[in-house]
């Protein structure tokens, strides 16, 4: 029943993207131009890869409860918007086809419907009537269980994949595997090109992925020296799921620490605006961020910006993906060493925390900002012109 559900949503849609796209081509430009990003936030991607490329067009279709920025198509904050979604968004498709040369796709998600065939028929459309295809995978969208848990086994460890069904019931499904399969697949025959980190989101991708970039605000990068001067150190861990940051490993780490008679102020924030914890991690000298990843994610370099300490898993050895100095950025802390690594931290004095908090903000101004991030991703727009 579901699925035939499913087919005939699927039918309606490619029906609405045909007629949408040959009415808008009566009215439209004579040549394509431009970007277009969608569709929909993750972790503020949309909204910094829109501000980092010049006339690119925002599109967003959900709302995220964390983030409040402003798109230029953003039927999110519309509730009859998003009760319609599958309605609405195949034919906002078929007049965005007309218009742009370039669609970027942000996580999973399309105009269509992917259950059925992975956006492949959305895709080949848009490859069709002469657009490119780039697609900028952000995590569990993409992400294999199968073969990041085949990965986990050999190196004797365990990763993202071992804990996320528990918090996120179902996700390892053969039918959800195979969604994320045929978007692998469709992105390796489609896609001009595709951003993907290759052992942190392990993926049915037979191709060379570009590094997962990050768009940290060059305004918002700051060094704080006056919080080392402060005599007790502020520890903070925000996760947006605890289960696979980690956060049972570290409130056991913290609890055994302050029995050991360690004095330092403990920060957990879970489900605050972004807001409320860039104003945390102001005041932080040490972030314990994700211990099952090989990225430090979108909270790492916040945590950085902000100079303050990283403790995160991620490790340049097993991501080549990552930029140059990755590993001395941070304090690579996979889950077994989290107890050790914190232990050191606190008892380090604080102007050789700050120099370990130097190098991490030292890192994210040469290789997260909106600058570098801009002019990586033009030059692969760029590229595919030539």
């Amino acid at each position: 029943m579901k699925l035939m559900l499913l087919k005939g949503v699927f039918l309606a849609q490619k029906v609405l993207l045909n007629v949408s796209f040959l009415f808008f081509r009566l009215f439209g430009p004579k040549q394509k131009e431009g970007v277009v990003i969608g569709i929909e936030e993750i972790a503020s991607i949309l909204y910094s890869a829109g501000g980092a490329l010049k006339n690119a067009k925002t599109v967003n279709f959900y709302k995220n409860p964390y983030y409040d920025e402003k798109y230029d198509y953003y039927f999110g904050q519309y509730k009859v918007c998003r009760a319609l979604v599958h309605l609405i968004s195949p034919v906002v498709l078929g007049y965005l086809m007309v218009r742009y040369k370039t669609f970027i796709y942000i996580s999973g998600n399309g105009y269509l419907m992917r259950h059925l065939d992975g956006r492949a028929y959305e895709f080949s459309k848009l490859k069709k009537h002469g657009c490119e295809v780039i697609c900028y995978f952000t995590g569990s969208d993409i992400r294999s269980f199968k073969r990041l848990n085949t990965f986990g086994k050999a190196h004797n460890m365990d990763v993202i994949t071992t804990y996320q069904p528990i918090s996120h019931k179902g996700i390892d499904s053969e039918f959800k595997e195979n969604i994320r399969k045929m978007l692998g697949e469709s992105a390796d025959k489609y896609a001009s090109a595709i951003f993907n980190p290759s052992t942190d989101q392990m993926a049915y991708i037979e191709r060379e992925c570009h590094p997962f970039l990050y768009f940290a605000d060059e305004r918002k990068i700051r060094y704080l020296p006056e919080k080392f001067k402060q005599e007790k150190k502020v520890v903070l861990h925000a996760p947006s799921s605890p289960i696979i940051k980690g956060t049972p490993i570290v409130r056991a780490v913290i609890k055994q620490l302050q029995e050991e008679g360690y004095d330092f102020e403990y920060v957990e924030l879970i489900g605050v605006p972004n807001t409320q914890v860039m104003a945390e991690l102001a005041k932080a000298h040490i972030v314990l961020n994700e211990f099952y990843a090989l990225v430090p994610g979108v909270f790492g370099v916040e945590a950085m910006m902000n100079n303050a300490v990283l403790l995160t898993s991620a490790d340049r050895q097993l991501e080549p993906t990552l930029f140059e100095g990755a590993n001395e950025a941070w304090v690579v802390t996979p889950y077994w060493q989290l107890y050790g690594n914190l232990k050191e931290a606190l008892e380090c004095p604080m102007e050789l925390l700050q120099v370990q908090a130097d190098k991490g903000t030292q890192w994210v101004e040469r290789y997260c900002t909106y600058d570098f991030s801009a002019k990586y991703l033009n030059n692969v727009i760029e590229q595919l012109d030539d």
